[in-house]
Parts: C-alpha cells; sequence; structure tokens
C-alpha cells in the first residue's frame, strides 16, 4: 500500500485549514483575554484583524471583521453589531492598505492598529458619552479610552510576532511561471 503525495491544490487547502484553526484559536484568546480581571485593557482585536488581514483578501476580512466585531461586542457587553461593523471597515481597509500601499511590516501594522484603535475609541465615546451629555465624561476618555489606545499599541507588536510564523509557514507560496521555471 503506497501514499501518494499531495497534490499542491491538496497541500493548500491543508493548509489553510490549519492556518484558519490558528487564528480562531487566537480570536478566542482574545475573547477570553478581554474578559480577565478588571480596568483598562488593549482591544486585543485590531492588532489581531490588521495582522490576519495583511495576507487575506476581501471577502475574508470582512467576515473576519463581522465574526471579531460580534465577539467583541458580546465580550465588552456592547450593543450587538456596533463593532462588527466599524471592524469590518478595518478589516476591509487594512487588506486593500496592505494590498496597494503599504509593505508588510511590524511598523506598519502598529500604525494601523493606532490608527484604528483611536477611530474606535473616539467613535465610542462620542457615541455612549458624549452625545448624551453625561457628566464628567471627559474623565471617561482621559482614564479609559487613552489609556486602552495606548496599551492596544504597545500589543500590536506581540500580536505580529504571533502572526508572522503561522502566516510564513502555513501561506502558500507563490507558483512560480515556465520561463522562471525554466531558468535553472
Amino acid at each position: 500500500m503506497s501514499i501518494k503525495p499531495m497534490t499542491r491544490i491538496q497541500k493548500i487547502r491543508y493548509y489553510a485549514v490549519i492556518r484558519w484553526a490558528l487564528y480562531i484559536f487566537l480570536i478566542f484568546v482574545s475573547a477570553i483575554l478581554i474578559n480577565v480581571g478588571k480596568g483598562v485593557k488593549p482591544i486585543y482585536f485590531i492588532p489581531l484583524c490588521v495582522c490576519i488581514c495583511m495576507n487575506e483578501g476581501e471577502y475574508p476580512a470582512a467576515f473576519l471583521g463581522g465574526i471579531c466585531g460580534l465577539i467583541f461586542d458580546e465580550a465588552s457587553g456592547k450593543i450587538f453589531g456596533y463593532s462588527s461593523v466599524m471592524f469590518i471597515i478595518f478589516c476591509v481597509s487594512a487588506t486593500i492598505l496592505f494590498r496597494h500601499l503599504l509593505f508588510q511590516n511590524a511598523v506598519n501594522v502598529i500604525a494601523l492598529s493606532a490608527v484604528y484603535t483611536a477611530t474606535y475609541q473616539i467613535l465610542d465615546y462620542f457615541f455612549y458619552y458624549a452625545m448624551w451629555d453625561y457628566e464628567n465624561s471627559g474623565y471617561v476618555f482621559s482614564h479609559i479610552s487613552i489609556p486602552c489606545i495606548f496599551y492596544t499599541i504597545i500589543i500590536s507588536p506581540i500580536v505580529y510576532l504571533i502572526i508572522k510564523p503561522i502566516v510564513k509557514r502555513f501561506y502558500p507560496k507563490k507558483a512560480k511561471t515556465i520561463e522562471e521555471a525554466m531558468k535553472v
């Protein structure tokens, strides 16, 4: 009985399943970390989504943003679907930016995570506190939103260093063209 070697398509599917299983594991670990303890914590989902979306297409990025947004809403006690809309926009724009404009490196991941976290926190502050003119709402912005932005920026390179080996090991290599193969 002989075992046939896997074809290129079978390897790509196999690696995609492993890669996405690891991504899903990291997403659920992030959901657990958000619920552990009290106080201000980073939004782990934003750098995680940015790092995953560096190599994926627009449709997987939109799906990932929707799922991560719903999980984040459930974990943080927000209105169901509130974060999902913003995460979809963040993930699709990250995919497009990395495909056409940015290099895939830690500096760009940190910069995008900072911009997306600041945007999310400012909109969150506006829609949850400033719009309703709560008393001492500036305290919430200065003591919760700003530290959350800084903690997320600090955690971004760590998330990048976790995702980078997964992508390097389980993302399919570019197939050689006939001209490249004949140069040997």
